[in-house]
């Protein structure tokens, strides 16, 4: 929401509709916490990114934790996602004095590749993994496997009888179609 100020500065605060209800995932369900904390985060990081000013985003901090207690977050929860919003901007302000570094990606070898990645993020190199089978590579097969005698439009070689050199030609048909030599037997293309 933008208000203007009587001084003429513009106040952003957050909206909610008439019809929001302040339901958000419940604490006590069945998922990871990681999922229960990524809603706290989210609630947090929309506070502190879009209000313009430190008694707003106070005010809306605290419109969040009640709102989410409601839905049975602990006091823990909370806290446990403030230090590690902090903890970010630490290293976000670290990092901004080094230089930008594409991550290596590693194929994932499970206990090896996260061995690895822990040397190389011990020397400040990002480090990202990669599955070595997918799903997609082994049920996806874009195209059907031709079979050889079906080929068309294909290369060639007969070797000579006589000597080593060899005829390499063209041919428009299917590599299987067969036809009648002078002699009268069946040669394959």
């Amino acid at each position: 929401m933008i208000t203007r100020k009587v001084t003429g500065e513009v106040k952003l605060q957050i909206y909610r509709k008439p019809t929001h209800t302040d339901q958000y995932l419940n604490f006590s369900s069945h998922l990871p916490v990681e999922h229960k904390l990524s809603v706290v985060r989210t609630l947090f990081d929309r506070s502190q990114s879009l209000i313009s000013d430190s008694m707003g985003r106070q005010e809306e901090d605290l419109y969040i934790e009640n709102a989410l207690r409601v839905c049975g977050y602990p006091d823990w929860a909370f806290q446990k996602v403030k230090d590690q919003m902090k903890m970010k901007l630490r290293k976000k302000k670290q990092n901004r004095d080094l230089e930008y570094r594409r991550p290596i990606v590693l194929p994932y070898v499970e206990e090896t590749s996260e061995r690895v990645a822990w040397v190389m993020r011990k020397h400040h190199v990002p480090v990202a993994m990669r599955p070595v089978k997918t799903l997609k590579k082994l049920l996806v097969h874009p195209k059907d496997k031709q079979v050889k005698e079906e080929v068309i439009d294909c290369l060639y070689r007969i070797p000579c009888g006589n000597c080593e050199k060899c005829y390499i030609g063209e041919s428009g048909r299917k590599f299987g179609t067969t036809e009648r030599t002078q002699d009268g037997s069946r040669g394959h293309m």
